[in-house]
């Protein structure tokens, strides 16, 4: 009886021991194909959420007719390593050949980069200029380097001029980061966006230049992979296009497990760029309270209900934990999603906005003309595009400086708004012109009385701190007409605006329909 006791016993024990084995080894399955999943789609979305933001970027940025120092710095000033943690900087970049140089160099230092020394690296090929920078660490790239001397950064501005879309460069160490000690270098990759110009006649859209952004990988994502793994998984990204792997960050806590059954690996493609993820499990993967558990099944191998009564407690409380850890993670997720949303939002504002008034601007106002002209052309009622020249504001700036110019238009896009319908499209087309698109007008001839108020408007003084200073407005007006496009009326408002001017100035003039 006790040698069957015993003999039963370990049978039993024997059973219960390697079923807790087996569903050790099955939840550690589980594990590893949940994390490989979960921690490749963070990547791929933090990745994205970069993508995004400098796509806006990029919008905002050609929604610039001429683009400025100032203008650049304005735009990107809500951006910082709090917001783009791992980024070194945002630089603007512009393409130009061995004889464009010298007449590049002196556009942009007139536009604000007044010490620009553009510095090309070789002769006889195309360069790739940067001229503006807005750097976010101690270092800083100097305006003037020509990136064609960064084969990687190169490649990445080559494929996005291509593909006209947001791109992901080759694993490098970043020109800024090769002034620092070797110890403190880390690797990095260029994210690059065209930059393109408003559709013209027939729709081409010619490259301006692109925003890029030096990110530096480990910043960027070993805390995200430390987070992620929670010390329980190895995790290692690495770069393949270098031709030996290149590691771009990895998570190294805990005690690796030598199984090559729990061994994962996933390609990653981001930005038109290919990454390599891989795992492996660590001692912490299942808990010191699931490995207890096998040693209990052992000790208490007799009592075979509890034992199974001890296994169910344990699976269901690693579970929840497990489930816990992942509403933690994915609370954290949640909220860092929404931070950059707000950042999106934010950026596409910039995008259809001017950023010194906040009137909308040539891109929005092109965009609610084509739905002005949709939307009457079926109702067969009467919109006015009324386009405005301020008189005497170079004078102002001339006399005043450019911050009290900038004063001026703040206060003239105040003053149309007042002067205006809240349902009236007000947007500012660059320098000092204005333009409006009224819709629905009751009586064409209204256009008359709401074109004196812009005038009137205007012209009353704008006090200064220094003193006042007096502008007036030659405004020009077109109405929609049968057959007419978007193109023809802003063209038809423009010539009456110019009549307007050369007729004496402060007044207006209707074009004929």
């Amino acid at each position: 009886m006790v040698l069957t006791a015993m003999i039963l016993g370990g049978v039993a024990s024997t059973g219960a021991s390697l079923a807790v084995h087996q569903g050790q080894d099955n939840l550690a399955v589980q594990a590893m194909n949940h994390n490989i999943t979960d921690i490749g789609a963070v990547i791929e979305d933090e990745v994205s959420h970069y993508g995004d933001a400098l796509s806006h970027l990029a919008a905002a940025i050609g929604a610039q007719p001429d683009l400025t120092a100032g203008a650049f710095e304005r735009i990107t000033a809500s951006l910082n390593t709090t917001r783009l943690p791992g980024a070194t900087g945002i630089g603007y970049v512009v393409p130009a050949t061995d004889e464009e140089i010298p007449r590049v160099q002196a556009t942009w230092r007139a536009r604000g980069a007044y010490r620009l020394d553009l510095q090309p690296g070789s002769t006889g090929t195309p360069h790739e200029f940067v001229v503006y920078v807005r750097s976010f660490a101690n270092t800083s790239l100097a305006p003037g380097r020509d990136l064609t001397g960064s084969p990687q950064a190169a490649d990445a501005l080559r494929i996005a001029r291509e593909t006209g879309a947001f791109t992901v460069g080759a694993a490098h160490v970043l020109l800024r980061d090769r002034q620092l000690p070797v110890a403190e270098q880390q690797m990095s990759f260029t994210l690059a966006v065209p930059v393109l110009a408003d559709p013209g006649p027939f729709g081409a859209r010619a490259l301006r230049g692109w925003v890029t952004m030096g990110v530096r990988a480990g910043d960027f994502l070993s805390a995200v992979l430390r987070s992620q793994a929670g010390g329980a998984i190895h995790v290692q990204l690495t770069d393949p296009s270098t031709g030996a792997a290149t590691v771009l960050a990895e998570a190294t806590e805990g005690r690796l497990i030598d199984e090559p059954t729990l061994h994962r690996t996933r390609i990653l493609v981001v930005g038109q760029h290919t990454w390599h993820l891989a795992m492996q499990p660590t001692t912490e993967l299942l808990g010191s309270a699931d490995r207890w558990l096998t040693q209990a099944t052992v000790i208490a191998g007799a009592v075979f209900t509890l034992l199974l009564a001890t296994l169910v407690g344990a699976l269901v409380d690693g579970r929840n934990r497990a489930m816990a850890e992942v509403d933690r993670k994915t609370l954290a997720l949640r909220q860092d999603i929404e931070r950059r949303e707000a950042v999106e939002r934010e950026l596409q504002n910039l995008a259809f906005h001017d950023p010194l008034t906040g009137l909308a601007n040539r891109k929005l106002f092109w965009d609610r003309l084509g739905q002005a002209m949709r939307a009457h052309s079926r109702s067969g009622e009467t919109f006015a595009v009324f386009f405005i020249d301020l008189d005497g504001f170079k004078q102002v700036n001339d006399e005043l400086g450019h911050g009290c110019g900038d004063l001026v238009l703040v206060e003239v896009a105040r003053r149309l708004h007042e002067c205006l319908r809240d349902s009236d499209t007000v947007a500012r087309f660059g320098g000092d012109e204005f333009a409006v698109i009224a819709e629905r007008l009751a009586d064409a001839e209204d256009v008359h009385i709401t074109a004196q108020r812009i005038v009137a408007a205007v012209s009353r003084p704008i006090l200064m701190n220094d003193g006042e200073a007096r502008i007036s407005a030659s405004v020009g007006i077109a109405l929609n007409r049968p057959g007419a496009g978007p193109d023809d009326i802003l063209r038809d408002a423009d010539v009456a605006m110019y009549e307007a001017k050369s007729t004496g100035k402060s007044r207006h003039v209707l074009a004929p329909r």
